[in-house]
């Protein structure tokens, strides 16, 4: 079903419905994960809605008030720093895990053991504790961390990893890989079940005694979270009154949905954009992105103020991205133009490259990035590209990344909105299955920014780094994508966060 057919459906389906009220005297809010989500677990489930979970049940050593700018307590209750390498830690007094058993010094120590095994081999293990040296303890309530060189991001790569794991529990697991399956953490819900068919349940954990400093206490007792992997589905369990919660939902859902009175939608700017990622180094054996000029032409094909359309009107005004980084987050700054709309100009480079007669060329993506290549392969065909769009799930989205593609639109959100620009710089240029570009001036300048204490001088050289993938057509932001979410009539979105997805699931309650 295309988006037009799908857009028409909803409103011959607004104008009959009348959906059933939300679950509220059962206490369960329901919603639905577009991806599957096998383990709760952010070591070896570290996709974007696995992460939602995750940090429902488990805690890390620091939060970030985003409203306020500033880092707030966890899993620790307070920080100093003791050298530029060095920073200490009070562990926060009266922590519990959901099976009832006290957080300890040796729970703390025993995450960072795990977190360093190379035997664990979980994903992202090299990017994420690359920077890390070692765990001192102090006293019962005390500990040390030290970093292999100078961080000016120690704190805010502490409110994304690690976990917080009972050592009692994961210790004794044959397979720690599959702790998920009946996961044991410290945060405001606990796992019930979880299960490929079923979804996953959870439950407010009320021994969660410590919301107001972090992550606030759960509101609703329960949370059911289905496999529910396309929008026309989650959109007819909407009307039926089966789900009370569907996020990133498009543009026309949006706009039908608001004429329902028995529905509400909730449309805010965030730190999320779909882009455009080329596979310069022929990882794919496709050589065609190797020349600069043909980078640089696909992408005067593309009419960005065009893809505002596919945001909901009251954010449709936002000028498009200066460079892959959202304006939300500090130091995201770039004065080298990106390629501007021109076909005549693509088509031009095109002819000096050798392509003057067209080539094939397909697009890989996943999840919300499917419109926005559709949108982007239409562009190409007018000047003479034939290009094909493939929508994959995430897992098999990831696969193909690793193994190479030509061209790769995708949406980034700063690690699910964590607050240091560092998580992009890791994202797009060190060594990772993810960096297309592998140039060595961008992987210095982000090593070189990470370890930057002054703020002026780390500012400069993220936007050298910024301006070289411009320059070079590395990568191009295409469009942002708002956080619109529909919910049921009775459901309350609380504030006080900037998810991309706009709720947060210890902030979603019953009027």
């Amino acid at each position: 079903m295309n988006r037009l057919s799908y857009a028409l459906l909803a409103v011959c389906a607004l104008a009959v419905a009348t959906p059933a009220v939300a679950q509220k005297s059962k206490d369960t809010m329901r919603l639905a994960f577009y991806q599957p989500v096998r383990l709760v677990d952010s070591y070896y489930e570290a996709g974007p809605e696995g992460t939602v979970a995750s940090r429902m049940v488990f805690d890390t050593l620091v939060n970030y008030d985003e409203e306020k700018k500033q880092y707030i307590a966890g899993a620790s209750s307070s920080w100093k720093q003791v050298d530029d390498l060095t920073m200490e830690f009070k562990l926060t007094p009266g922590m519990s895990f959901s099976d009832g058993q006290p957080v300890t010094i040796d729970d703390m120590e025993y995450t960072f053991q795990f977190m360093m095994d190379p035997t664990a081999k979980y994903r992202f293990q090299d990017t994420r504790i690359g920077w890390f040296d070692k765990f001192e303890k102090v006293d019962a309530t005390t500990f040390r961390l030290k970093s292999k060189e100078p961080m000016a991001v120690f704190l805010g790569k502490l409110t994304q990893f690690p976990s917080v794991i009972p050592k009692h529990i994961h210790s004794k697991l044959d397979k720690r890989e599959f702790f998920g399956n009946k996961p044991t953490g410290s945060g405001p819900y606990k796992v019930v079940s979880i299960d490929d068919q079923a979804g996953i349940l959870m439950e407010r954990f009320d021994g969660y005694k410590y919301g107001n400093v972090g992550k606030p206490a759960g509101q609703v007792k329960f949370i059911k979270v289905d496999p529910v992997f396309n929008a026309q589905t989650q959109t007819a369990r909407m009307l039926r009154g089966d789900q009370d919660i569907m996020y990133s939902i498009d543009r026309d859902l949006a706009e039908n949905f608001s004429k329902n009175p028995a529905f509400q939608v909730h449309v805010a700017d965030s730190v999320s954009f779909n882009f455009l990622k080329l596979d310069v180094k022929a990882r794919s054996g496709n050589k065609i992105f190797t020349d600069k000029r043909m980078r640089q032409a696909v992408m005067h094909a593309i009419d960005r103020n065009n893809l505002r359309g596919l945001l909901h009107p009251t954010v449709a005004g936002l000028t498009p991205l200066a460079t892959v980084c959202s304006p939300l987050i500090k130091y995201c700054d770039s004065s080298s133009p990106l390629p501007e709309y021109d076909p005549a100009k693509a088509k031009k480079l095109m002819a000096e490259a050798g392509y003057g007669n067209g080539f094939d060329m397909p697009i890989l993506t996943w999840g919300e990035g499917r419109s926005a290549a559709e949108a982007v392969a239409g562009m190409w065909q007018k000047v003479g590209i034939n290009a094909s769009v493939e929508t994959a799930p995430f897992p098999v989205f990831v696969k193909k990344r690793i193994d190479g593609v030509p061209a790769i639109i995708t949406l980034w959100d700063n690690s699910v909105g964590q607050p240091d620009l560092d998580n992009t710089a890791e994202y797009y240029f060190l060594p990772n299955v993810r960096n297309y570009s592998e140039d060595p001036d961008l992987l210095k300048w982000s090593l070189d920014a990470r370890s930057e204490l002054d703020e002026k001088k780390r500012a400069a050289i993220y936007k050298a780094m910024f301006n070289k993938s411009n320059e070079e057509a590395y990568l191009m932001p295409l469009n942002r994508i708002p956080a619109m979410v529909l919910a049921q009539k009775d459901v309350e979105l609380l504030g006080g966060h900037k998810h991309p997805y706009g709720f947060e699931l210890n902030r979603v309650k019953f009027k």
